[in-house]
């Protein structure tokens, strides 16, 4: 066996002993560490084409805005 088959089995071992609650907080970090290195025009861009409907009505992003909770 070389190492591309046993790291597939391994993987697909591993997949197959999780449970759906894990494997989708996998997928929820692997897309979130992989969104964190978009730019945010690059991030809204993505949201347009995919699912413009969380651009409506919601207030413009301006990741350098401060704000203060009272």
């Amino acid at each position: 066996m070389n190492r591309t088959e046993l790291q597939d089995q391994l993987i697909q071992q591993m997949l197959d002993d999780m449970d759906l609650k894990t494997m989708t907080q996998l997928c929820y970090d692997y897309l979130d560490e992989g969104y964190a290195k978009y730019s945010d025009e690059e991030l809204i861009t993505e949201v347009s084409e995919y699912y413009p409907e969380l651009l409506e009505d919601t207030e413009p992003v301006y990741p350098t805005e401060v704000t203060e909770l009272a």
